[in-house]
């Protein structure tokens, strides 16, 4: 069943680094990892930005390794094989997508 909860809420903030990912249209997915999480090889059909909030992930694509942790950011243009793995205590890590050949302003 559909409800609405009146307003208690007024100090919610999003960090600007994070709207800065917004497209003109779409959303950004909050993703959070288990340690130990593996996200098998894969690619996508548009342009990726992650940016890492917390935590670590063991990052690979093709041609690199790396460990990421809080504050990085990932540029991956459409098409890029990647895979990751949570590293211990896990990640959280904000991903926006938007059409593929488009200015990454960040």
């Amino acid at each position: 069943m559909t409800r609405i909860i009146a307003g208690t809420r007024t100090d919610f903030a999003v960090d600007p680094a994070i709207l800065n990912l917004l497209p003109a249209q779409g959303s950004i997915e909050l993703q959070h990892d288990a340690a130990g999480k593996v996200h098998a090889f894969h690619t996508h059909p548009v342009d990726e930005i992650l940016m890492i909030i917390s935590g670590r992930l063991n990052f690979w694509w093709d041609g690199g390794e790396r460990v990421v942790s809080a504050g990085d950011t990932i540029l991956l243009p459409a098409g890029t094989r990647h895979q990751s793995e949570a590293l211990e205590g896990g990640a959280v890590y904000a991903i926006a997508t938007q059409p593929p050949a488009k200015p990454l302003n960040i």
